[in-house]
């Protein structure tokens, strides 16, 4: 609950020191652990808020900070993998008409190998195969190493 708290009043103050009509919070961090959705934690508004309040394990940053976007009625892009965007803040985006979106930028190797081809494919060149190799720098091997991080890449 302090945490979102914080977050809220971070995007008020912000908002307001850039004297900003508008505000979009945009998710970028890397991979969180995929969060299980049940009964009881974030399968609704309330529920989501609750399991908040009660600081439960299960909930991520990026759902805690989805919902303190929603609340200050700012639109929040979640750029990475995870499933941050559950029913419960699907449903509190709504009661708040507030623009949630996205589970993935794709921004790394695989948005460049598609770029890439589709360049070579218009300068009328035939591509027969493509390679790559991702060192996993910015910790992104480590972080991927938990299984329940590597989940979000996998579904």
């Amino acid at each position: 609950q302090q945490d979102l708290e914080h977050i809220r009043n971070d995007i008020r103050t912000f908002k307001k020191n850039n004297n900003l009509d508008k505000v979009i919070v945009l998710w970028t961090a890397n991979t969180e652990r995929y969060v299980d959705v049940r009964q009881g934690l974030n399968q609704t508004s309330d529920e989501i808020l609750q399991s908040i309040a009660a600081n439960d394990d299960e909930i991520s940053p990026s759902n805690i900070f989805a919902c303190a976007a929603i609340l200050e009625g700012c639109p929040y892009i979640n750029g990475s993998p995870q499933n941050t965007l559950v029913p419960g803040i699907i449903e509190l985006a709504s009661k708040h008409n507030v623009f949630i979106g996205g589970d993935d930028f794709k921004s790394g190797q695989t948005k460049l190998k598609s770029v890439l081809a589709d360049f070579l494919v218009s300068a009328g060149l035939k591509i027969e195969s493509i390679v790559s190799y991702n060192h996993l720098g910015n910790n992104d091997g480590k972080n991927l190493s938990a299984p329940q991080q590597f989940r979000s890449k996998e579904i």
